[in-house]
């Protein structure tokens, strides 16, 4: 009965610390301590082994019963997992990847359908259901029509256009990166579309468009921003999580992608029929291919090679040679014959707008010019942007405080740019107020529109030493909180980024600590192009680097003239090249 078991035992720790006294040397417990050690202390020893071979006792049971429950879910996850691909054969995942997923895979794929929510939205009816679109007229780049859910009545229906002579330029409102890219692509297509793309070309983003599937990509994308802010706020565990989140993208991850991609369709549907689609995210290239697009390029991102940021059914454009030559080696590995490894990736170059890469020689010899005088006559502009999940909020601010002698001094020029994130705007004013830098004093400049980054440009240009000392840049618009950095490039000396596209741009960069493990390889594209530093992880590292831009020309110009270098050969040409293989 339960009494007698009470009962009998402490009479059987009783017994096995006998035991424990008579094998002292088998026990591994010397026979002087455990004469000496208090009664008390050895019946706690006994009631932890007591404690300890329950718990192992019931891990294994609870791990006995996760194995049977998977045994008996297997043919109803196998089912489910079949089901979801019907539809989808055209895309031939499997085949892109190099094989069949394997059981324990294919769970993982059904059980992120279910924490996603992707598995609410049938996919029969994403592969058919249309999303009318119409366009209207950029209100900020000229030339460029941007895509909208169709309003009754409207007269500039996308079905109405003549596909094979326009452009679409796909993208989705996740951070900044991606929207970046896709205006730089814009910005080539936009320059050609007198001569080569009469039809137009449109700018398309997909989270703009009032939809179910918007609201979809929104929660994945609120998902991503919790992850960096924690990654660079807290730390530690949650910055490995983070980490490992960002650069362990498998075969799987692309499964999972590539089916809410498919969940997106009716977003791609209503593009004008034969239009090339120019993609600045996997999701996009995904769906315009579950959709039936004829022509999809598929920009993409960073330089570390993972699955889940190509697309089959897309030509996959790289920025490097890191990229190219790893994926050629998944594709091969996986049994692609080399020549149809070559239809599905290509190397482009970097992601750069037309306007910047026009001006790069003049704006190099503009900084070298600027770096062989002294500080105190050129004050070295250095530009910090926020990224678009607003995660650097802790190192920016330190940044800050660490470099305000060098302004104070007048041999730094700071330019932080919050972006559209309300709390870093705050946060950098705070500390402004905190070191003494004040409008009334004319050392801190506040500028919150497009027209006042023209402007802070323009002034920049007036003089070696024109402009306030620190200037904070704070948007409640999105378009003017993307551009800014790419306004003020040509005039600023150094980009102090962390290494996201940014690290591709041609602008000498100090790379700052990165948001995630896939960034690292981004900032060595750059130190191995010899335009940007290593990776800077912590603060007083980059003030460092701040009082070396000062106190020498040397790594400046030096910089400079490998971008030029580079220029030469067309390391920055890559939206030229995608636009040529669009039109091809």
């Amino acid at each position: 009965s339960p009494r007698t078991t009470r009962r009998a035992r402490p009479q059987r720790v009783a017994r096995e610390l006998e035991q424990c006294r008579r094998q002292p040397r088998a026990r591994g417990v010397p026979q002087e301590w455990l004469e000496e050690c208090p009664a008390g202390v050895l019946a706690a020893m006994g009631l932890l082994k007591v404690l300890f071979v329950t718990a192992t006792t019931l891990c294994a049971c609870f791990v006995a019963m996760v194995a049977v429950g998977v045994v008996v879910m297997k043919d109803a996850v196998q089912a489910e997992y079949a089901a979801l691909w019907t539809p989808l054969k055209h895309l031939d995942v499997d085949g892109f990847t190099g094989g069949p997923a394997p059981f324990l895979r294919q769970l993982q794929v059904v059980a992120t359908e279910r924490l996603t929510g992707a598995d609410q939205f049938p996919l029969e009816e994403s592969l058919t259901k249309t999303q009318a679109l119409e366009w209207v007229a950029s209100p900020s780049v000229d030339g460029l029509r941007v895509t909208r859910a169709a309003q009754p009545g409207s007269k500039t229906l996308l079905d109405n256009v003549d596909g094979a002579k326009a452009l679409v330029v796909g993208t989705i409102r996740m951070g900044f990166g991606h929207h970046r890219i896709a205006y730089a692509m814009s910005s080539w297509g936009a320059g050609a579309q007198k001569k080569e793309l009469p039809g137009g070309v449109y700018f398309h983003d997909l989270l703009s468009i009032e939809s179910p599937e918007a609201r979809l990509i929104h929660d994945t994308d609120a998902l991503y921003r919790k992850s960096s802010k924690l990654a660079t706020e807290v730390g530690g565990p949650f910055e490995l999580l983070h980490g490992f989140l960002t650069s362990s993208g498998d075969a799987t991850s692309l499964r999972s992608t590539a089916l809410v991609g498919a969940r997106l369709a009716p977003l791609m549907r209503g593009l004008p029929k034969k239009a090339p689609v120019v993609a600045t995210h996997t999701l996009v290239a995904l769906a315009a291919a579950a959709a039936g697009a004829e022509r999809i390029l598929n920009l993409v991102i960073d330089n570390h090679p993972q699955w889940f940021v190509v697309a089959p059914g897309a030509l996959n454009l790289v920025q490097g040679p890191r990229n190219y030559y790893g994926f050629l080696q998944k594709f091969e590995a996986g049994g692609v014959e080399p020549a149809e490894a070559d239809k599905r990736v290509a190397l482009a170059g970097h992601w750069i707008p037309k306007a910047m890469v026009e001006g790069i020689e003049k704006d190099c010899d503009r900084r070298i010019r600027r770096a062989k005088l002294p500080a105190t006559k050129a004050p070295r502009r250095v530009l910090v942007p926020v990224g678009g999940a607003g995660a650097q909020k802790k190192f920016i601010t330190e940044l800050f405080v660490e470099a305000a002698p060098l302004c104070r001094s007048g041999h730094v020029q700071l330019v932080l740019n919050a972006g559209d994130h309300a709390d870093m705007k705050a946060a950098l004013l705070e500390v402004a107020a905190s070191l003494g830098f004040t409008e009334k004093s004319g050392d801190l400049a506040i500028v919150h529109d497009h027209a006042g980054v023209v402007a802070l440009g323009e002034t920049f240009a007036k003089g070696d030493k024109a402009g306030a000392k620190v200037t904070i840049l704070a948007f409640t618009d999105y378009f003017a909180a993307v551009a800014a950095t790419d306004v003020l490039v040509p005039s600023i000396d150094v980009l102090a980024c962390k290494p996201s596209e940014l690290a591709f741009y041609p602008v000498p960069k100090l790379m700052i600590r990165r948001v995630g493990d896939h960034e690292a390889f981004s900032a060595s594209r750059a130190n191995e192009l010899g335009d940007g530093t290593a990776e800077v992880r912590t603060v007083p590292d980059a003030v460092l680097y701040l009082k070396r831009f000062v106190a020498s020309a040397e790594p400046l110009a030096t910089m400079n003239a490998m971008i030029k270098r580079h220029d030469a050969w067309g390391a920055y040409s890559g939206c030229k090249n995608a636009l040529q293989l669009a039109r091809a």
